[in-house]
């Protein structure tokens, strides 16, 4: 099933994701909804029942300003395409931004946002309850702008229930791209367990129309999350479809280390899911 319905999280500076999300929206032919996000400070009671209501009202109303800000700019942006937009301000108490995301991502096919960018109010918050949370994949975009195509996709292939969730939710794009790669990323010392699933794999998406390539890749002296983005630079790749790695038992909105470290060190599109 094609993405129709996709979702769009912006905020000022949010460049490269909106003209990714725009990209995206028009090649599927989907409709895209745009928030913007609200975010109430947090004060503590004693704090808030002592200050004047028209600062607390001037505060609301910057956050406002802030969001509107945003939402304009990405109509700006949206003027030169054919794209049916809507929007809408978001508005999450501070800590639960994250949460109110997650809940509205469940009413789309997908959504998009930007990488964590260190220099700037970053989406670090939403990434994990998103992807745990919403039932939804997301498309992680980097900060720094690239080129939007679908000409090379890799699916990173490990057999875990992540990643297969994230193959089917792929399906739609892989069944676009010029050229698919299922990449297995093995040790020095692994016997060729890893190239057989990845194989299995490669014919389950042939049965989707989808041509795949199967390619191994030793790890040597980088971890798996470096293994992969060095691969995806030296073969120019679009795309990355992954599963997001939970570790942790007692609070699943932990990320494993190879998609934190995907997250921090991406120069392409991530399709991630959970």
């Amino acid at each position: 099933m094609a993405f129709k319905d996709l979702l769009l999280l912006t905020r000022e500076g949010a460049e490269a994701g909106n003209h990714y999300a725009l990209w995206l929206t028009s090649l599927c032919g989907a409709r895209l909804t745009v928030a913007s996000p609200v975010i109430s400070p947090a004060l503590p009671p004693v704090v808030s029942s002592e200050m004047p209501s028209e600062i607390l009202s001037r505060i609301q109303e910057d956050v406002e300003n802030t969001a509107r800000r945003a939402l304009d700019a990405f109509l700006e942006s949206a003027k030169e395409t054919d794209v049916t937009v809507e929007t809408l301000m978001l508005e999450a108490p501070s800590g639960d931004l994250g949460r109110e995301v997650s809940r509205l991502a469940r009413y789309f096919d997908a959504i998009v946002l930007g990488q964590p960018n260190p220099e700037r109010p970053d989406t670090s918050d939403l990434v994990e309850p998103v992807l745990f949370g919403s039932g939804r994949p997301a498309l992680i975009v980097p900060y720094i702008h690239v080129p939007p195509q679908l000409r090379t996709v890799l699916v990173a292939w490990d057999e875990g229930r992540p990643a297969a969730r994230a193959v089917a939710d792929a399906l739609p794009l892989l069944q676009m791209a010029d050229q698919v790669k299922v990449v297995t990323v093995s040790n020095p010392h692994s016997r060729g367990g890893s190239h057989a699933s990845a194989e299995i794999m490669a014919r389950h998406l042939a049965r989707h129309g989808i041509q795949a390539e199967v390619k191994t890749l030793t790890r040597g002296d980088l971890d798996i999350a470096n293994t992969l983005v060095s691969y995806a630079a030296d073969e120019s790749a679009d795309l990355i479809v992954m599963g997001a790695y939970g570790h942790s038992r007692l609070r699943e909105m932990v990320l494993g280390g190879t998609t934190r470290t995907i997250l921090a060190s991406m120069t392409v599109p991530v399709l991630m899911a959970h």
